[in-house]
């Protein structure tokens, strides 16, 4: 039985052959809380399927004035709702408007202080800034807790967001030629601290590369991560359900 924590679906069709393929946990992420309907009607109608409030970097700019922290918090009491996010700063796609970012973060790493729920971040190209305000958050809040979902950086970023007690997560990436430097981290990384996921519709495994993803091929990433460590699929399997429920404590088994 395999988890995809983090994946964007609203196609029932989808779910289900997820679940025929043995994935049987899923948390349907979602990208913005006041538009987040379908993912929470699919994660109320069906059994060990989850969401999460939040708005991610990329729409930071058309919410800021419509979002703040009691509008999250709000959004997250539902009881199928999980975690605080997706959320974080993204300096690739967001470079001209950075300030407006870390504001919309900030009010997520409070409504995480302030719910104990865990914070599902999108990271990309700011490394110096997330392990700022982490630590930042983490003073004000001892509670704070998370996760670098489709982690993409280096090592030493990984290093630095493990030692503060969030964890990474690995997505289909670690299957590509190009991912090589990432699969290293995630096979230096502690096991206790790894979480597998599709980010699907994007990022695909090989050999569905190019296609549109599905929580099916969850799969394909734990094999690789199986061969990497050394370790049966089955163990692989245990492991990352067993992070997944100890990080989202709210998601009851």
């Amino acid at each position: 039985m395999f988890v995809d924590s983090h994946c964007h679906i609203e196609d029932e069709e989808v779910l289900k052959r997820a679940f025929d393929a043995g994935v049987r946990v899923l948390l349907n992420a979602g990208n913005d809380l006041d538009e987040n309907d379908i993912a929470l009607e699919m994660a109320k109608k069906y059994k060990n399927v989850w969401t999460s409030v939040g708005i991610h970097p990329d729409n930071v700019l058309d919410k800021l004035d419509k979002i703040k922290v009691d509008d999250i918090i709000k959004a997250s009491l539902d009881d199928n709702v999980v975690a605080i996010g997706e959320c974080g700063l993204d300096y690739h796609y967001g470079s001209d408007f950075k300030d407006e970012q870390r504001e919309m973060f900030l009010r997520h790493i409070e409504a995480s202080g302030k719910t104990g729920l865990p914070i599902m971040i999108h990271h990309r190209e700011a490394e110096n800034d997330m392990v700022s305000m982490l630590k930042e958050g983490l003073k004000k809040y001892p509670n704070l807790k998370g996760v670098i979902h489709c982690f993409t950086s280096t090592f030493e970023f990984a290093k630095e967001v493990l030692d503060l007690g969030f964890y990474i997560s690995a997505s289909g990436i670690i299957t590509f030629k190009s991912g090589s430097d990432i699969l290293e981290v995630f096979k230096g990384a502690p096991k206790d601290r790894v979480l597998i996921e599709t980010d699907s519709p994007y990022l695909a495994p090989v050999p569905f590369r190019g296609k549109i993803n599905e929580p099916k091929y969850v799969i394909k990433t734990a094999e690789k991560l199986a061969e990497v460590w050394g370790v049966s699929l089955k163990e692989v399997s245990n492991i990352t359900m067993n992070n997944f429920y100890n990080l989202y404590q709210k998601a009851k088994r």
